[in-house]
């Protein structure tokens, strides 16, 4: 009567080594994949901080592109205005 219970219990109940090497191939694929989304969390934080200070260096290049704009354009005027005033002059030279 034992031997046909033994045979049963070989057959369909697995070993306890085969358990324990399973729960420890399972605890390093839980740490592996921990460890990979901690890598991850850490690479987006990396990434965050570098688009922040992108985004901080692209405002900040933007208000001096906006500087620079209306320094041209002050600058335009003048040129005209100062064009002018030359064409006002070599016509009063030329006509008197």
């Amino acid at each position: 009567m034992l031997i046909p219970w033994k045979l049963l219990f070989s057959l369909f109940v697995p070993s306890i080594p085969e358990i324990i090497s399973t729960v420890r191939t399972l605890k390093k694929e839980h740490q592996r994949e921990k460890t990979d989304l901690d890598d991850a969390a850490m690479r987006l934080f990396d990434l965050e901080q570098r688009i922040e200070s992108q985004l901080q260096l692209i405002e900040q290049l933007t208000i001096q592109v906006v500087k620079l704009e209306k320094a041209f354009m002050l600058m335009l005027w003048a040129s005209i205005f100062a064009v002018v005033l030359a064409l006002i002059a070599l016509g009063l030279m030329f006509l008197k």
